[in-house]
């Protein structure tokens, strides 16, 4: 894959792994400390940065995964079931986004979506909106104290009788 430039890093991706760690954890009912998911979210930075250079289009993804878990898992100190589960929620929410948004903004902007991302500032723009809703999610749910708890305690509960 091609190199990403640092400043697609540095107001993309990091505040996108802040996200996706912080909404993820929420979800599942752990407050994360802001000191250290600031920490991984800037060594995700560097990882993907060379994920991204190494590897072929659709294993970064996978790669880039396994690389926060274990970041979180390090660093913020929880539990590997959990920080399996909330980074993929937060993963699966930053795709849903992300899969509407690179059909929305193109669209909206009347530029193809390979002239955006040729751009470095292209591509921070196109994250642009995909990070403020990241970011009104983790509000509402610390506003509202909403949690995917008790659905996933059911989960729990359900599992044992079978």
């Amino acid at each position: 894959m091609a190199q990403i430039p640092i400043n697609v890093i540095v107001f993309g991706y990091i505040p996108k792994a802040m996200l996706i760690i912080s909404l993820g954890l929420i979800l599942i009912g752990i407050r994360p400390p802001i000191r250290n998911v600031i920490l991984a979210s800037i060594i995700q930075g560097v990882a993907v940065y060379y994920i991204r250079d190494n590897t072929e289009f659709g294993m970064h993804t996978l790669l880039q995964y396994i690389s926060l878990c274990i970041l979180v898992w390090l660093i913020i100190r929880i539990s590997l079931k959990s920080t399996l589960i909330g980074v993929l929620i937060g993963y699966v929410i930053n795709s849903l986004i992300e899969g509407v948004m690179v059909i929305i903004i193109p669209g909206l902007m009347g530029v193809p979506l390979m002239e955006i991302m040729s751009r470095s500032w292209g591509r921070v723009g196109l994250l642009f909106p995909q990070t403020l809703i990241l970011i009104l999610l983790a509000y509402l749910c610390i506003r509202y104290d909403f949690t995917l708890e008790k659905e996933i305690e059911t989960l729990k509960i359900g599992s044992k009788k079978s």
